[in-house]
């Protein structure tokens, strides 16, 4: 299998991540990893992107590129356990679009890079499924949940609920592809049925984007204000109530790393949900739902603007062990 801008992970690889201590087993020990994922006894194949093209054709600041590696430091590192196998796991590779990104200048040029992302991005996310396997997809922007989706779609050969956890819609105009709409694109191709989106803030979502949501059946959304301000639904009723409306349902489960608390991403929050309440949003959603992926996104090691955040990673780790148990314990 060759894929563009694709790099398998190897034996060196894991060697340059690991750090192995007598008498503990660590995930990074048990995992499996390479480009032989559909004989893989695993049910989780998990991926990486390294791109900020998305969040520049969005008007943002460029570093989610750098999430991958950060989180591949903590991740491998963790402890295999009875509660978490390495087995379960089957770690791909990683995308890496850094080249692409060389030859923009202009906000037009990083939207035009787009689509070559999507159409790398797809096949892959399509095969994993069509071999009965849950794609893990970590790093990059939110511009990657349209071809996921897209994927997913295609090998289940219908269009799929997404639930997303976000400050955000990204429902915004099909003004050339950006990390501002994957899911209005998914939409408007056909590749996502119903979307439901817990936390959005009332700053940041503009008029025309909710009244064109609203024109379409099956778009639902909570905002952070109405469960945090003005007390009309608890967290945890909300969940609840996206969880109820996607049962037994196929459904793509987003995690925007922007909606955390202080986490370091293109649109950085001092205001948002808290570390806990989003490791119990990836839990619950493994654990009660039948999800046809996850995917992790925004998140940044460090920022062009300099700003560095070394417990990125170690976030991201949490988030996907908590995903993995979650519907291993169902």
């Amino acid at each position: 299998m060759d894929i563009d801008h694709f790099h398998f992970f190897d034996e060196q690889d894991l060697n340059s991540y690991l750090k192995p201590r007598e008498g503990e087993t660590k995930i990074g020990e048990t995992i499996s990893y390479g480009n032989d994922f559909k004989n893989s006894t695993a049910k989780f194949v998990l991926l990486g992107i390294e791109e900020s093209i998305g969040v520049k054709g969005n008007l943002g600041i460029s570093g989610t590129h750098t999430a991958w590696d950060s989180f591949l430091n903590a991740f491998l590192n963790i402890q295999h356990t009875e509660k978490l196998s390495g087995e379960t796991i089957h770690l791909l590779g990683h995308f890496n679009f850094q080249d692409l990104a060389k030859t923009a200048q202009s906000t037009e040029d990083y939207r035009a890079l787009v689509p070559q992302i999507d159409d790398a991005v797809f096949p892959l996310n399509q095969r994993i499924t069509e071999a009965g396997k849950i794609p893990i997809v970590i790093g990059g922007s939110h511009a990657n949940a349209f071809p996921i989706i897209k994927g997913v779609s295609l090998a289940k050969n219908k269009a799929i609920n997404v639930m997303n956890l976000d400050a955000h819609a990204d429902f915004r105009a099909l003004e050339g592809r950006h990390s501002g709409n994957p899911f209005s694109t998914a939409k408007a191709e056909r590749y996502m049925a119903d979307y439901s989106v817990l936390g959005l803030h009332e700053n940041y979502n503009s008029q025309n984007m909710l009244n064109e949501m609203a024109m379409h059946k099956g778009i639902r959304y909570y905002f952070w204000e109405d469960i945090y301000l003005g007390k009309k639904i608890t967290f945890e009723d909300a969940l609840n109530d996206f969880i109820q409306l996607n049962q037994n349902k196929a459904c793509g489960i987003e995690l925007d790393m922007d909606s955390i608390e202080g986490v370091l991403s293109s649109a950085m929050t001092p205001s948002g949900f808290s570390t806990t309440e989003a490791r119990y949003y990836a839990y619950k959603t493994g654990h009660s739902l039948h999800p046809s992926y996850f995917h992790l996104c925004e998140a940044a090691l460090e920022l062009e603007t300099g700003l560095k955040n070394n417990s990125t990673g170690k976030l991201l780790s949490y988030l996907v062990s908590d995903f993995v148990k979650g519907v291993l314990e169902r």
